[in-house]
């Protein structure tokens, strides 16, 4: 009797062994590292919400071959000095990647250091094209910034006659907008416009908006090119606007956010931007994912919570075909095949670049509203 009792005691405590190991669901850390704090905070904020929406959606769904994901996310400070310390934190935490960051001079400043470490950066908005076509770990799923400052010089001088333009760049992220307003001169000039003058600032010194709107005024451009944050571009044509309705507003993708929505009003009416991204895209998918977004935190997503998704999405995908590990996910990551992201089909190449559609997108009554999509 005492035997058969041992044995069923033995039995029971291999069957729990056995289904303790079948069970291991220890998570896989993911980082974030972004701007979470001071006035460029919304990039940042929109892209770790972004981030949380994507994991909490794939952990319902099984998580990673059993094992479910878990954020860490830190405030870069929008410093290099930031970008360093908290990319060193979450290195320390154990996390398999970094999804970070949200601009290219912080990704640039703290690319060197992640990859000494032997981690994947998969940065959402980072665009300079210094980090283009190289066989590294850094991926990205916004395009570089040359194929957007192309199409926006073109559609600027070529659809809206625009022949003359004064740039305004914050070199306080001078990687990107620096490679922006550089390649757009480039483009504007060959098809014969004049980029008469390159206005620079940086957002880190005290605010010079009334300078700038007068030189801009004395210049009197048909165009004025805003290389720069949504705060700033409405501090900028709230001041040039009154003095002249006539100029067209132009920018790239760091200024396209719902800020600009919120307290441009009538300044920024008629604005055009580029981005591979369109606040109006009619695809299911984007509809799902925006509606998601507004129900798990009460507003409207943006191109940086968008974006941050499909990081996430991406860096699943490497995952799922690494088991979960850190080691090989760089190779198991790029280049991809097509992934069905929230905004629409899109592709990592051999380089870890992304390959999608880029939109013209303008402020039209209040709201976005996409001119094409090229």
């Amino acid at each position: 009797m005492k035997r058969y009792i041992y044995y069923r005691i033995m039995i029971a405590v291999l069957i729990i062994m056995a289904l303790a190991g079948c069970g291991d669901s220890s998570p896989i850390l993911i980082g974030f590292s972004g701007q979470l704090t001071g006035q460029m905070s919304d990039l940042g904020v929109y892209g770790r919400n972004g981030a949380t929406l994507a994991i909490e959606n794939i952990n319902n769904t099984g998580g990673i071959n059993g094992h479910p994901l878990k954020l860490i996310a830190k405030d870069d400070m929008n410093t290099p000095d930031g970008a360093l310390q908290a990319d060193s934190e979450l290195i320390e935490a154990g996390v398999v990647a970094i999804i970070g960051h949200m601009t290219s001079s912080q990704t640039e400043a703290a690319l060197p250091f992640v990859s000494e470490q032997g981690v994947v950066m998969i940065s959402p908005t980072t665009s300079s094209p210094k980090l283009s076509s190289k066989t590294d770990s850094f991926f990205r799923t916004m395009s570089e910034n040359s194929s957007q400052s192309t199409e926006l010089a073109e559609y600027a001088h070529s659809a809206l006659d625009i022949k003359t333009v004064v740039a305004v760049s914050d070199i306080a992220n001078k990687s990107y907008s620096l490679s922006f307003t550089g390649n757009f001169e480039s483009v504007f000039t060959n098809y014969g416009g004049k980029l008469i003058q390159k206005i620079t600032y940086s957002s880190n010194a005290p605010e010079i908006w009334d300078n700038i709107a007068q030189s801009v005024n004395d210049l009197q451009p048909d165009g004025l090119l805003l290389v720069c944050s949504a705060h700033d571009a409405i501090a900028i044509a709230q001041r040039i606007r009154p003095q002249d309705s006539k100029i067209r507003l132009l920018s790239g993708a760091w200024a396209y956010t719902d800020e600009l929505m919120k307290w441009g009003g009538d300044y920024v009416e008629g604005m055009i931007f580029v981005i591979d991204y369109a606040a109006d895209n009619p695809n299911p998918e984007f509809i799902k994912f925006r509606e998601s977004y507004k129900n798990r935190f009460g507003k409207m997503p943006s191109f940086a919570s968008a974006f941050t998704y499909e990081a996430v999405l991406a860096l699943a995908e490497g995952l799922k075909k690494n088991g979960g590990s850190h080691e090989g996910l760089a190779d198991a990551m790029a280049p991809s095949k097509t992934i069905n992201g929230v905004i629409g089909p899109f592709k990592l190449n051999e380089y870890g670049d992304v390959l999608r559609n880029i939109f013209i997108v303008t402020v039209q009554n209040g709201n976005f509203r996409t001119v094409e999509m090229r």
